[in-house]
């Protein structure tokens, strides 16, 4: 009796994770189709969109008795509606907008008084017209220290090709770019290119 309960119990489980109301995995799998349709932050907001209707149908449903399932519309709205502001948030949105940046002249001496003086352990390196051009990570900067010195200059050890995205881009755009290429932040430019911000 007691496996023919577990196996139920495993059954009702699998089903229900079928549903597809995002983010169960029903949601997830329906999102991936969508998604060769259309573009992925439009794709998890239909889903998300089907996700809340759902819930609010397990809602009404529960209201006619059953308290689980309006546990369960809570569960499934909240976390579909958290998923949809996440893929609308944009780069900006999440950017560190208050931060020290080194000039491609100045040498390791300086990034390490900057280390010292900030909470930074990256910092952004601008040209004249405040374009990005490189980064300095603190362990660049120990590295350039131990090995050459403190009067090499920062264009000489700092880390070169940091990806960047329009301020307007989506959030995620910056994360996969951050893992694609292992960078230590990705920065965000404004209309005319400048360095706005960062995302780490």
């Amino acid at each position: 009796i007691l496996l023919t309960q577990v196996a139920t119990a495993n059954l009702v489980l699998f089903l229900f994770n079928l549903i597809p109301a995002f983010p169960m995995d029903g949601g997830r799998v329906l999102r991936a189709v969508l998604a060769m349709i259309w573009p992925r932050a439009r794709a998890t907001r239909i889903a998300a969109t089907i996700g809340q209707t759902i819930a609010i149908l397990f809602g009404v449903l529960g209201l006619m008795g059953n308290p689980f399932l309006i546990l369960i519309a809570v569960f499934i709205f909240l976390a579909a509606s958290g998923e949809a502001g996440y893929v609308a948030m944009r780069a900006r949105d999440a950017m560190i907008s208050t931060f020290e940046s080194l000039s491609p002249d100045q040498d390791a001496d300086a990034a390490a008084r900057l280390l010292l003086r900030t909470t930074q352990q990256e910092f952004p390196v601008v040209d004249g017209r405040s374009m990005l051009i490189g980064a300095v990570t603190r362990e660049t900067l120990v590295r350039a220290l131990a090995e050459v010195g403190g009067s090499v200059g920062v264009s000489e050890f700092m880390l070169r090709d940091i990806p960047t995205v329009p301020e307007t881009a989506p959030l995620e755009k910056a994360f996969e770019l951050i893992q694609a290429r292992g960078a230590p932040m990705v920065g965000v430019t404004d209309a005319q290119d400048r360095l706005c911000g960062y995302v780490e």
